[in-house]
């Protein structure tokens, strides 16, 4: 697959995994979690079609730019558009960065969908599993909800510290030049409204 259905992208964030990362939002999920925090992305007619070749040079330019140290996939639902993505993370890893995949299914589940072999071999670290909203995770930071689990097939994420510590949000940059508020969706909400309040 040469094209991928997104949803936006921001170009250096740290607050969608560890160290600087490029963090891409694909477009379409059919899971519809409870409380999900991108219910706009769950529509597959949502978003627009992005060449994975333009993708990857945005990444290239945000390394050059940013001193990224990664890529986050998330959603939506990036196993929705398995051959695209796996198509991205090979090839932002055939330049050293490392990859981190967000997905509302869990490991075994994503185990038996078509492609997920590639995709699996392409990745550093899958956090897994449904968002459950009345499990909000706080102690590890990137993590939505107590239930999901953060797979390791490298050890590049592997160090647990990487993952510790108190959620945070930020305010970037995306792609087509607009201000977007990522990271974790109650500090979103409180940086929003703090953005918001009368000066």
């Amino acid at each position: 697959m040469s094209t991928l259905r997104v949803g936006g992208w921001v170009p250096c964030t740290g607050a969608e995994g560890p160290h600087l990362r490029f963090a891409l939002w694909v477009q379409g999920c059919t899971l519809a979690c409870a409380g999900c925090c991108n219910p706009e992305l769950w529509s597959p007619a949502g978003g627009r079609d992005v060449a994975v070749a333009t993708l990857v040079e945005a990444v290239i330019a945000s390394r050059r730019e940013h001193g990224i140290e990664g890529v986050t996939i998330v959603g939506g639902e990036p196993l929705a558009q398995m051959g695209g993505v796996a198509a991205f993370a090979r090839a932002v890893r055939e330049h050293g960065l490392g990859v981190v995949v967000f997905s509302g299914y869990t490991h075994a589940e994503a185990q038996a969908r078509p492609g997920f072999a590639a995709l699996w071999s392409a990745i550093d670290t899958l956090v897994d599993g449904r968002f459950e909203a009345r499990a909000r995770e706080r102690t590890r930071r990137f993590v939505g909800s107590t239930n999901q689990a953060i797979l390791h097939r490298t050890t590049r994420y592997a160090d647990a510290a990487l993952w510790q510590g108190e959620a945070t949000a930020e305010l970037v940059r995306t792609g087509d030049g607009r201000l977007r508020i990522v990271g974790d969706p109650a500090v979103a909400r409180t940086l929003l409204r703090a953005l918001e309040a009368p000066r």
